[in-house]
C-alpha cells in the first residue's frame, strides 16, 4: 500500500496541483527554495489522515483557503490516492477495492471526507486508516521540523511516557477508567438494593396485621351484596309490574288519541284546501285586476291613438281636396300653355329664317368692306413707310421685323385656334353625354302610380298581419299571467313545505347537507360527483301506513348521504373540513354496508320493517343495515309477544318502540312534523314548479317569438312606407334632373357659339396676318420708293371713297340683322319661359297623382286601430264579469273556511288535554323504565353474587332493609381496612425476589469487573514491556547502523519508580546512553552536538518505527542537523526501507537525493506553490539555487 497521487484544490500556497505521472512507492525526495510551500504539501497530506486539523474553527478554516489572484473559492479539498493492491484497506460494504480515494472538503460551514465517493465521518476515516496501520498512539510516520529536536529534548519521564504510548497503554488506561466508572456505579446500586431491602422487610410485616382485618371486611361486604341483590331484584319486579298496567292504559288512551287525531288530520285537510282554494283565486283576482289595469292602460293608448288617427284622416281628406282642386287649375292651364307654346314656335321658325337670311348679307358685305379696308390700311402703310425710312436698308429692316412679329402672331393665333378646337371637342362630347342621359328611360307617371299602388297593397296586407299578431300577443300575454300565477302559488307552496322540512329535520344536519352540495360543486369532480348518491331520505320509498314506524325507527340516519366508498367519505370530509365548511353529515359507504336482515318471518300479526321500504337494487345493503333487524306490528301487545319470540327490535305502525333488552319508547309523535311525508311533498311541489316553469318559459318564449314577428312586419311596414317615400323622391328627382340637363344643354349651346364666334375670329386674325405678311415680303421684294407717284396718290384717294361708301351700307344691313335678333331672342325667352312653366305644370300634377295614395294608408290605419279598440273593450267588459264572480266565490269559501277553523280549535283543545294526558302517562312510564334500568344496572354493578343469596330471597322488603343496616354498621367499624392489603402484600414479596435476583447479578458483575481490572493492568505491563525490549533491540541496531563503528553502542533502560504501590506505574522514566567510539558512554545528551543529538533522535524514531510499521512515511527535514556522514548512512537506511514502505523526504541536502527513486521540485511563483517531477541534476542545482538565496539572505540581514 503507497501514495499513488495526491490531488490538491485551494490549499494554502496550492490552487490546483497532482501528479499526473504518480508518486514512486519507494522514496520521493521533495526540494525546494524556503518558502516555496514544502511544509504545506505535508500539511495537506495531515489535513487528510492525521488529527492535527480534526477540529478546525470558522477563522481557522479560513486560513487554510488559497489566496491569489483570481475569483475565491467557495471550498477546498485535499484527496489522497492510495495503491490498495495488498488490500490494507478495507472499506465496509464493498469488495477489495485496488485503488481507494481519501477526500477531504472544507468550506466556510463545511467539512466532510468521502472515501471512494462515499461520505464517511471522520471517526470512520481515523478507524479505516487504523485498521491499514496508520496508529494513533505512534504518530511518528509524520516527522514534521522541529520535531527531532523536541524528541532530543524531551524528559525521561516524557520519554517513557512516548513508550508507553507506542506500546498502545492509552487503550488500556481507557478501558481501564471505564471499568473503574462502571464498578462505582455497580457498587452504588448494590446500597440501593440493600437500602430497599430493608424498608421491604418493614412493610410486609406492617402488611401482615392489615391483611386479617381485610378477610372480616371481605366477608361483611359478601352479605352486604347478597342483600342488596334481594332488594334491587324486588324494585325491578315491582317496576314491571306497574308498567304492564300502564301499557294497558296507554293502549286506550292512544285508541282515543288516534280517532281525534284522524278527526284533526280530516279537518286540517279540509281547511288546507279551502285555504288553497281561496289563495288560488286571490292569485286569479290578483291577475286579473293586474290584466284590467293593462288592458284599461291600452285602451287609453288606442283612445289618443285613434284620435291622431281621426286626425290624421281629416286632414287627409281636407288635403285630398285641396289637391283636387288644384288639379283641375292645373290641367287646364296646361292647356293653354301648349296652345301658347305652339304659336311662340311657329313665330320663332319664322323670325328665324328671316334673321338667317339677314345676317348672311350683312356679314358678305361686312367681309367686303374688311377686305377693302385692309386693302386702304396697306396703301397708307407702305406710303407712311416711304416718308419714314430713308433708305432701303431701313425700309428692309423694319418690313424683316414685322415679318417676324406677323409670324410671332400667327403662330399664337394658331394655338390660340388648337385650344378652341380641343374646347369646342369637349363641348360636343359633353352634350352627346347630357343627350344619352336625357334618352335614358325615366319613370313615367303610370310606372309611379302602379309602384305606389304596390306599396299601397303590401302596407294593407302587413297592418292586416300586425293587427292579427298583436291578437296573438294579447292572448299569450293573458295565459302567461295566468301561469305565472301558478307558478307563484307553487313556488309559495314549495317555499312553506321547504321551510315545513327544515324546521322538522335539525340545524346541523341541514347545513352539513348544504356544505357536502357546496363541496361538490367547487370540486367540479364528475367522478366523486357520481360516487355520491345522496342522502338515504331520497333514495327509498316507504308503503302508506308505515312512514311513521320507518321515521321513528331510521331516526337521523334518514340524512345519511350514500357513497359508493369508504375512500369517497373520507375525500369529502377531508376537503369539508380544509373550507370549514359548517353542519355535520354522516356517510353510508356501499363498499361496507352490506348488512344482513334477520330471519323475520311475515305473518297476519309481523312482518319485517324491510319489506315496506322499496329501494333500488344498489341500496338494499345501505336499507338493510337500518331496517333489517326491526319488525313492525300493529299494537303493543303484540309487540311484546314478538319481542320475546324474535328477540330483535319491534315497532308498531304508530311509532312506539320494544328494544330486544327491553326498553320501551314513543307517545305522541306529530305527524303534522313527520320527515318523510314533509320531504315527499318538497319533492312533489319542487317537481310541480319545475314543470310550471318549464312551461312559463315556454309561454315566455312564444310571446318573444311573436313580439320579434311583431317586431319584423313593423319594420317592413317602415320599409314600405320609406319605399312610397323613396319612389316620389325618385321621381321627383327624375324630374328635376332632366330640367338640370336641359338648362345644361342651353347653357352648352350658348358656350359653342360663343367658342365658334371666337374661332371664326381667330382664323380671320390668322388670315389677316397671313395676308399682311405676304404683303410684306412683297414689298420687300420691291425697290425703295422716297416718295408715292401721283397716279399711286389717286388710287389711294379713290379707295378710300369706295371704303366709306361700303361701311355706311354695312353699317345699315347690320342694324337690320340686329333688329332681327332682338326679336328673335325676345321669341326665344318667351318660348323658354312657356316650355319651363309647363313642365312646373306637369310635375306638379304628378306629385297631385301619387298623394292620393297616402291618404288610403292613413283611411286602412284608422279601420285597424279601430278594430283593436273594439277587442280590448270586449276583454275589459270579460275581465269584470270574472273579477266580479271570483269575488263572489271567494267570499263564500271563506265563510266555510272561518266555520271549519272554529270547529278546529274546539277539537285541537280536545286533543291537546288527550296529549298532555298521554305525555303524562309516558312520563310516568319513562319513570319506571328508568327505576327498572337503575335496579338492573345496580344489580349488573354488584358482579358475579356470592354463596349465601338463597338465605335472603324468601325476606320482606323490611327485615332485608335492617339486615342491611346491620351490615353497613359492621363495615362502617372497617372502615379504616386497606382494601388493597392483600394485592400489596404479594406486589412487595414479588418486589423483593427481584431485588434478590438483582443482588445477585451485581454481585456477579462486580466480581467480572474486577477481574477485568486485573487482566487490564496485567496486560499493560506486558505490553509496555514487551515495547520496551523491541524499542531497545532495534534503537541499539538502528543506531550502530547510522553511526557505522564498530565500537559504538546505544542503550535505552527504564528507570524504576520510587513508590512500590502495585496500583502504581512500576517506572518513572527512560534514559538513553549511547557511545559514538570514543569516550566514555553519555547520558546526558546535553552532552552531545547538535548532529548528533539529531542522530539519537533519529535512531530512536526508526526504532519506533521498526515497532510499529506504517505503509509509508514523511519526512520534512530531518537531516537539516545532521553531518555529512550521518546524512549519508540515513539516506542509506532510508533507501533499504523503501523496499518495504514508501518515503516522502523533504531536504536541502543532496545525500538523499542521490538515493530517491524521484524528485519534485517545488516552485513558487505569484502567491502560488506548483510540484513538478524533475531530475536529479535538476535538483541538485535547485538546492544549489535555494543555498545560494539563503546566504544571500544572511548578508543582507547582517
Amino acid at each position: 500500500m503507497f501514495i499513488k497521487n495526491i490531488i490538491i484544490s485551494g490549499f494554502r500556497s496550492y490552487r490546483e496541483q497532482s501528479f499526473p505521472d504518480g508518486l514512486s512507492p519507494k522514496t520521493n525526495v521533495i526540494v525546494g527554495k524556503n518558502g516555496s510551500g514544502k511544509s504545506n504539501f505535508f500539511a495537506a497530506i495531515q489535513f487528510v489522515l492525521n488529527d492535527k486539523f480534526a477540529n478546525l474553527r470558522a477563522a481557522e478554516r479560513k486560513e487554510l483557503f488559497h489566496v491569489g489572484s483570481g475569483r475565491p473559492a467557495l471550498s477546498i479539498f485535499v484527496e489522497i490516492v492510495f495503491d490498495n493492491s495488498d488490500g490494507r484497506l478495507v472499506i465496509p460494504g464493498r469488495a477489495e477495492e485496488p485503488e481507494v480515494r481519501i477526500r477531504r472538503t472544507v468550506g466556510l460551514k463545511q467539512d466532510e471526507f468521502r472515501v471512494n465517493d462515499r461520505k464517511f465521518s471522520a471517526s470512520d476515516v481515523h478507524q479505516l486508516l487504523e485498521s491499514a496501520g496508520f496508529s494513533s498512539s505512534n504518530p511518528y510516520y509524520v516527522v514534521e521540523q522541529g520535531k527531532i529536536v523536541s524528541l532530543v529534548n524531551m524528559s525521561e519521564e516524557q520519554r517513557y511516557q512516548l513508550i508507553k504510548d507506542v506500546a498502545g497503554t492509552k487503550v488500556y488506561e481507557a478501558r481501564r477508567a471505564e471499568s473503574e466508572r462502571i464498578l462505582a456505579e455497580t457498587r452504588g446500586k448494590q446500597a440501593q438494593i440493600t437500602e430497599s431491602f430493608r424498608q421491604l422487610e418493614k412493610r410486609l410485616k406492617e402488611l401482615e396485621d392489615e391483611t386479617a382485618e381485610l378477610k372480616q371486611f371481605n366477608e361483611a361486604d359478601r352479605e352486604k351484596k347478597c342483600i342488596e341483590y334481594c332488594i334491587f331484584h324486588s324494585e325491578m319486579e315491582s317496576a314491571n309490574e306497574t308498567l304492564q298496567k300502564l301499557e294497558e292504559e296507554w293502549s286506550e288512551q292512544a285508541a282515543l288519541f288516534n280517532k281525534s287525531e284522524d278527526h284533526g288530520e280530516a279537518s286540517e285537510q279540509k281547511i288546507s284546501e279551502f285555504s288553497q282554494k281561496i289563495a288560488e283565486i286571490s292569485t286569479a283576482i290578483a291577475r286579473l285586476e293586474s290584466e284590467r289595469t293593462a288592458v284599461a292602460k291600452d285602451l287609453d293608448v288606442l283612445t289618443s291613438k285613434q284620435a291622431i288617427v281621426e286626425l290624421d284622416v281629416n286632414e287627409a281628406a281636407g288635403k285630398f281636396a285641396r289637391n283636387k282642386r288644384e288639379l283641375e287649375a292645373l290641367v287646364k292651364e296646361e292647356q293653354e300653355l301648349t296652345v301658347s307654346l305652339e304659336r311662340v314656335v311657329t313665330d320663332v321658325e319664322k323670325k328665324e329664317s328671316l334673321f338667317r337670311a339677314s345676317e348672311a348679307a350683312a356679314n358678305k358685305k361686312a367681309s367686303e368692306v374688311e377686305t377693302q379696308r385692309k386693302v386702304l390700311e396697306r396703301l397708307q402703310e407702305r406710303r407712311n413707310r416711304t416718308k419714314l425710312f430713308k433708305n432701303k436698308a431701313d425700309r428692309d429692316k423694319w418690313l424683316t421685323g414685322e415679318m417676324r412679329k406677323n409670324e410671332d402672331l400667327i403662330e399664337k393665333s394658331q394655338q390660340e385656334l388648337d385650344i378652341l378646337r380641343k374646347e369646342m371637342e369637349r363641348v360636343h362630347q359633353e352634350a352627346i353625354a347630357l343627350s344619352k342621359q336625357m334618352s335614358a328611360p325615366n319613370l313615367s307617371t303610370a310606372d309611379v302610380d302602379q309602384s305606389l299602388q304596390d306599396h299601397e297593397q303590401r302596407i294593407k296586407a302587413a297592418l292586416g298581419k300586425r293587427d292579427q299578431l298583436n291578437q296573438q300577443r294579447r292572448q299569450l300575454w293573458q295565459t302567461v299571467h295566468e301561469q305565472e300565477s301558478v307558478v307563484q302559488r307553487l313556488d309559495e307552496a314549495s317555499r312553506s313545505a321547504k321551510h315545513q322540512w327544515e324546521r322538522a329535520v335539525r340545524q346541523d344536519l341541514r347545513q352539513g347537507l348544504q356544505s357536502l352540495a357546496e363541496v361538490l360543486h367547487e370540486l367540479r369532480n364528475p367522478v366523486i360527483a357520481a360516487a355520491v348518491h345522496g342522502p338515504l331520505i331520497d333514495l327509498i320509498e316507504v308503503v302508506d301506513g308505515y312512514k311513521t314506524a320507518v321515521e321513528v325507527t331510521a331516526g337521523n340516519t334518514l340524512f345519511h348521504v350514500v357513497v359508493d366508498s369508504f375512500d369517497v367519505s373520507t375525500t369529502l370530509l377531508a376537503e369539508m373540513n380544509k373550507r370549514r365548511k359548517p353542519g355535520r353529515v354522516s356517510f353510508f359507504p356501499l363498499d361496507t354496508c352490506n348488512g344482513r336482515p334477520s330471519d323475520i318471518a311475515t305473518s297476519p300479526e309481523c312482518s319485517p320493517l324491510l319489506s315496506k321500504v322499496l329501494c333500488d337494487e344498489r341500496f338494499k345493503g345501505v336499507v338493510a343495515e337500518v331496517f333489517g333487524r326491526t319488525a313492525v306490528v300493529a299494537s303493543l301487545e303484540t309487540a311484546s309477544a314478538m319481542v320475546r319470540k324474535l328477540q330483535c327490535d319491534v315497532i308498531t305502525v304508530d311509532g312506539d318502540q320494544l328494544g330486544r333488552k327491553g326498553g320501551i319508547t314513543g307517545g305522541f309523535i306529530d305527524k303534522r312534523n313527520m320527515k318523510l311525508p314533509l320531504r315527499e311533498r318538497e319533492k312533489e311541489l319542487g317537481a310541480s314548479l319545475r314543470a310550471a316553469r318549464a312551461k312559463l318559459d315556454g309561454l315566455c318564449q312564444e310571446v318573444a317569438t311573436v313580439e320579434q314577428r311583431i317586431t319584423e312586419v313593423l319594420n317592413e311596414l317602415e320599409a314600405l312606407r320609406n319605399q312610397n317615400v323613396s319612389t316620389e323622391l325618385a321621381a321627383d328627382f327624375r324630374l328635376r334632373e332632366s330640367r338640370l340637363i336641359e338648362d345644361r344643354q342651353s347653357r352648352l349651346a350658348t358656350v359653342k357659339s360663343n367658342l365658334a364666334a371666337t374661332k371664326k375670329a381667330v382664323e380671320s386674325s390668322i388670315a389677316a396676318a397671313t395676308e399682311t405678311l405676304r404683303e410684306l415680303k412683297r414689298e420687300l421684294s420691291d425697290e425703295f420708293k422716297s416718295a408715292w407717284t401721283p397716279a399711286e396718290e389717286r388710287r389711294l384717294e379713290q379707295l378710300t371713297e369706295e371704303v366709306a361708301s361700303a361701311r355706311v351700307a354695312s353699317s345699315a344691313m347690320e342694324a337690320n340683322a340686329l333688329q332681327l335678333a332682338t326679336e328673335l331672342q325676345l321669341l326665344e325667352d318667351t318660348r323658354r319661359h312657356v316650355e319651363r312653366r309647363k313642365a312646373v305644370v306637369a310635375d306638379r300634377i304628378r306629385e297631385l297623382g301619387w298623394s292620393k295614395h297616402a291618404g288610403k294608408i292613413v283611411d286602412g290605419e284608422q279601420a285597424a286601430v279601430k278594430a283593436e279598440f273594439e277587442l280590448l273593450s270586449q276583454r275589459l267588459k270579460s275581465i269584470d264579469h270574472n273579477l266580479d264572480q271570483d269575488g263572489r266565490e271567494r267570499q263564500r269559501l271563506q265563510s266555510q273556511l272561518d266555520a271549519l277553523t272554529s270547529k278546529r280549535l274546539g277539537a285541537a283543545r280536545s286533543l291537546q288535554v288527550r296529549k298532555d294526558m298521554a305525555d303524562k302517562t309516558q312520563m310516568q312510564r319513562s319513570l319506571l323504565v328508568q327505576r327498572r334500568e337503575e335496579a338492573l344496572q345496580k344489580i349488573r354493578q354488584l358482579g358475579v353474587l356470592p354463596q349465601g343469596v338463597a338465605k335472603f330471597e324468601s325476606a320482606s322488603l323490611g327485615k332485608l332493609m335492617y339486615y342491611l343496616k346491620a351490615v353497613n354498621e359492621k363495615l362502617k367499624g372497617l372502615s379504616h381496612v386497606n382494601r388493597k392489603a392483600l394485592d400489596q402484600h404479594a406486589s412487595l414479596q414479588e418486589a423483593m425476589n427481584d431485588l434478590t435476583s438483582q443482588q445477585e447479578i451485581l454481585t456477579k458483575e462486580l466480581e467480572s469487573i474486577q477481574e477485568l481490572m486485573d487482566h487490564l493492568d496485567a496486560k499493560k505491563e506486558e505490553t509496555v514491556e514487551r515495547t520496551y525490549k523491541q524499542v531497545q533491540y532495534h534503537f541499539e541496531e538502528v543506531f550502530k547502523q547510522l553511526v557505522g563503528v564498530e565500537s559504538c553502542s546505544a542503550e535505552l533502560h527504564l528507570v524504576a519508580a520510587a513508590s512500590t504501590n502495585k496500583e502504581e506505574d512500576p517506572y518513572a522514566g527512560a534514559r538513553i546512553r549511547v557511545s559514538f567510539g570514543l569516550g566514555n558512554p553519555v547520558s546526558h545528551l546535553e552532552q552531545l552536538s547538535g548532529g548528533q543529538k539529531s542522530l539519537v533522535a533519529l535512531a530512536l524514531i526508526f526504532a519506533i518505527q521498526r515497532c510499529d510499521p506504517a505503509p509509508f512515511y514523511l519526512f520534512d527535514e530531518i537531516d537539516a542537523a545532521l553531518d555529512a556522514e550521518y546524512r549519508t548512512s540515513v539516506a542509506n537506511m532510508i533507501a533499504r526501507q523503501s523496499d518495504e514502505c514508501q518515503f516522502l523526504v523533504a531536504t536541502f541536502k543532496t545525500e538523499v537525493l542521490d538515493v530517491s527513486d524521484k524528485v519534485l521540485g517545488i516552485f513558487f511563483h505569484n502567491k502560488m506553490s506548483r510540484i513538478q517531477t524533475i531530475s536529479k541534476e535538476e535538483g541538485v542545482r535547485l538546492l544549489k539555487q535555494a543555498a545560494l538565496d539563503d546566504r544571500k539572505r544572511m548578508r543582507e540581514g547582517q
